[in-house]
Parts: C-alpha cells; sequence; structure tokens
C-alpha cells in the first residue's frame, strides 16, 4: 500500500466514524482499516476498494440504524457538552444575583431579629434565583437544541447538495443512469485535518463561558457594573451605565453578543480552520465592530452624571477618594474600548485566516 492509497484509506476511514458517536468510533476505526486492506488485497487498488464500500456518508448510516435524530451522532456529544455549559454559565450567576440582592435589600439588622432576617433574606434570594435560573435555562435549553437542530438540517441539505454535484458529473462517465453508490469516487474525500487546523476546544469554552455569564450579568444585574465605596457600615454604588437607558442600550448589546457566541458554536462544531470558519469569523467580527461602534458611540451607555454621582456619595471625602475619577471623560473611554475591540477583532481574524489558508481543510484535487 502506498503512502497515497493509505491517505485515501484515511480520509475514508474519518469521514465515516466523524458521524459516529465517540464510543463507537475505536470500534468502528479498527473494523474499516481491517475490511478495507483486506479489499484492497483483493483487488489490488484503493480506489476500486473504496468505490465499492460508497459515499462514506451513507456508509456510516449502517452504524448509525434507521433512526431520524433531531441533533444527530456527528454533533450529539458536542451538543450535550454545550447544554451543560450554558446552563451552569446561566443558573449559577442568576442565583448569585438573587441572593446578593435580597441580602442588599433586606431591613435593618438588630439583635432581636438578626437570625429572622438573614434567613428571610436568603429564602426569598433563593426563590427569586431558583425561578428566574429554571426560566434561563429552559430559555438557553431551546435556543441550544433549535441551533444545533439547524445545523444538523443544513448539513444534509449540505451533503445532498454535494451528491447532485457527484450525479451530474457523473453524466461523463460511461453509465447514464449511475446509483447513488456509483456515482461517488474517492476523489471526493476530504484530507483528514492537519494538527495545527484543529481549532483549540479550550479556547472555545472560555469564549462561550465569558459570552453567557457576561450576557446574564449585563440583563439581570446591569447595576452591578458600578464603582463601589463604603460610608460606614453603608455600602455606596455608582453605577458606570446609563440605566434609564437602558432599555435602549441592552439590545444592541445582546445582539453583539450573540453574533459572537453564533460564531463560537460554529468553531467549535466544525472544530478545525476552513472556508466556512474563516468566512463567519469575517463576517461576525465585522458585524461585531459595528455594533460596537453603535454602543459605544451612538446610544447613551455611559452614566452622564457618574463623576458628580461618586463626589457626592463620597462628601467630605471626595478630595482623597476620587481625585483620579476627576478625569474620566465618557468620549475617551469610548474610543479605548472601541479601539481595543477593533484590534483583538482583527487579530483573531488575521489569525483564522492564516491559519485556513496555511493549514486549513480543503479539497485537494487528483
Amino acid at each position: 500500500m502506498t503512502p497515497n492509497e493509505k491517505d485515501y484509506m484515511d480520509r475514508y476511514i474519518y469521514q465515516v466514524i466523524r458521524r459516529l458517536s465517540k464510543a463507537q468510533r475505536d470500534e468502528v476505526r479498527m473494523e474499516l482499516e481491517e475490511l478495507i486492506s483486506d479489499m484492497y488485497t483483493d483487488k489490488g487498488s484503493m480506489e476500486e476498494a473504496l468505490t465499492e464500500l460508497g459515499d462514506p456518508a451513507e456508509f456510516a448510516k449502517q452504524y448509525q440504524g434507521d433512526q431520524r435524530y433531531l441533533i444527530g451522532p456527528e454533533y450529539f456529544d458536542t451538543y450535550l457538552w454545550f447544554v451543560k455549559v450554558v446552563i451552569v454559565c446561566a443558573a449559577i450567576p442568576i442565583l448569585l444575583i438573587s441572593l446578593i440582592n435580597a441580602i442588599g435589600e433586606m431591613p435593618a439588622i438588630t439583635a432581636q431579629n438578626s437570625a429572622s432576617v438573614i434567613i428571610r433574606a436568603i429564602v426569598d434570594g433563593l426563590i427569586t434565583g431558583i425561578t428566574d435560573a429554571i426560566l434561563s435555562c429552559v430559555s438557553a435549553f431551546g435556543a441550544v437544541t433549535l441551533t444545533f437542530a439547524i445545523m444538523e438540517r443544513k448539513k444534509v441539505q449540505f451533503e445532498l447538495k454535494k451528491e447532485e454535484k457527484w450525479s451530474l458529473e457523473s453524466l461523463s462517465g460511461e453509465g447514464k443512469t449511475p446509483t447513488s453508490r456509483s456515482r461517488w469516487t474517492p476523489k471526493f474525500l476530504e484530507p483528514v485535518p492537519d494538527k495545527k487546523a484543529i481549532i483549540s476546544r479550550g479556547d472555545s469554552i472560555v469564549g462561550i463561558i465569558f459570552i453567557v455569564i457576561f450576557s446574564v450579568l449585563l440583563i439581570f444585574a446591569p447595576h452591578f457594573f458600578a464603582a463601589f465605596f463604603t460610608e460606614g457600615e453603608t455600602v455606596m454604588t455608582v453605577p458606570i451605565f446609563n440605566l434609564e437607558q437602558w432599555g435602549i442600550v441592552l439590545p444592541v448589546f445582546i445582539l453583539s453578543l450573540l453574533i459572537g457566541l453564533a460564531d463560537e458554536i460554529l468553531r467549535l462544531v466544525v472544530g478545525v480552520y476552513c472556508r466556512l470558519v474563516m468566512i463567519s469569523n469575517i463576517v461576525c467580527g465585522v458585524l461585531q465592530v459595528v455594533l460596537s461602534i453603535i454602543v459605544l458611540k451612538v446610544l447613551p451607555i455611559w452614566n452622564p452624571n457618574f463623576v458628580l454621582e461618586i463626589e457626592q456619595a463620597l462628601g467630605d471625602h471626595a478630595d482623597s477618594g476620587v481625585r483620579f475619577l476627576t478625569y474620566w471623560n465618557a468620549d475617551m473611554v469610548s474610543n479605548g474600548f472601541l479601539a481595543f475591540i477593533v484590534a483583538i477583532t482583527l487579530f483573531e481574524i488575521g489569525v483564522t485566516i492564516y491559519k485556513t489558508l496555511r493549514y486549513g481543510v480543503a479539497v485537494k484535487s487528483n
């Protein structure tokens, strides 16, 4: 078996097992290696052996059974992991926020009522937090399931389009009415991805967790983004954001984060650098920059009275406590954040383009 023939066999096996659950992959890999090696020995040609086996997508169905999936084996492991991450990231911050809000709003504590007040505050916070967390988790579960279900369906449509292309090309061949199996040839096998083309799962995990937690905080607790001061036993806060106009700012903010989340989901599911990932990263990056400009330069995101409210909160201690805040300038802060966002986005797009063109998955002509 020549190196080129071995490469074709590896490509075929990869395209079969990637459509199966993790529990099946090792066993099926060994089975296919033995089967293809025997067929190659009998026929003396790797192309003939793989052509007889047929389209790997069709061949994989022998191991999948006849079930119709909402989320098929190719995506299910990633889907299940992603659901767990999103639910945990949505539920825990909401519970913590509810507890903190309940404790912060509890009445004055005295020696006679300290235990009862604290217990009541914790119970109220847990009840509110659990209710909000359940609603949030149900919404997150539905959104993630819908996203993966769409990818499952689009994958099927994409494969049907490829099959149609093969059948048109086959018209120039010997048979005018080829079967589904004879339309496919090993020339359509994509190469096994280079190790450097594999997208780091850890990077996607960090990105997804950050986006989910940040979105939860922006929706349920924007007042947590504030300057905190203590005056005796009293904790005072001055919000950084313009909460009076938050209903206008929040939808655009969340839309930008959802676009970033969609890009991370695609990278996680595809798992390798390719044209689809590159195009998605460029489009999503440009949209996020545009939305960032709208949020930071058009919408009233910052508290217009931020410094004044701090000075009023600190009173006589203002000179020592907020001297550095006299340099606060909303336009300067917006420009700084915007420059940072643009730099990070351009860097990520540049890395994605480089790795796609240098190592990315592409169909090789033979």
